[in-house]
């Protein structure tokens, strides 16, 4: 399948650099692969602030926050990509929340983010989460439905 070309040289080179965490991470590099996505959202930083490209980086770079441990950051980082990837349908900022504060030992606040992706995607989002973590979301969508 051919690449879709990006005629934006400032796009190109965030994409560029979000690539490399991208595949960094599909080897299992994730400090390599963290390293690349904070280039990645401090070039769009300086070229890129609220384009789309924008937010789609910072929502990768979350992810990458979550799989390094940086739990915190993680969070506030996907919280600047929450609503846009709502808007297209796009789960990650809110699995990365929720999975965070599941990590932090706060699984009431993972709930909202956890309701928030299942909104968007169902039972697909399941894969992201423990088996005792997916009951407990189970538990709390099920308590939220209207009777």
């Amino acid at each position: 399948m051919a690449k879709k070309k990006v005629d934006d040289p400032s796009t190109a080179q965030a994409l560029a650099l979000a690539n490399k965490g991208i595949a960094c991470d599909a080897r299992g590099e994730t400090v390599q692969a963290l390293e690349h996505w904070q280039a990645a959202s401090d070039y769009a930083d300086q070229h890129l602030h609220g384009a789309d490209i924008w937010y789609w980086i910072k929502s990768g770079l979350g992810a990458a926050l979550l799989e390094t441990g940086e739990f915190q950051k993680s969070i506030a980082v996907s919280q600047l990509a929450l609503e846009w990837c709502a808007k297209i349908k796009q789960p990650l900022p809110s699995l990365t929340i929720a999975k965070c504060y599941f990590k932090l030992g706060d699984p009431a606040a993972a709930m909202p983010y956890a309701e928030r992706a299942y909104h968007l995607k169902g039972d697909r989002i399941s894969d992201w989460f423990e088996q005792a973590q997916w009951s407990q979301i189970q538990n709390y969508l099920h308590e939220r439905r209207p009777s």
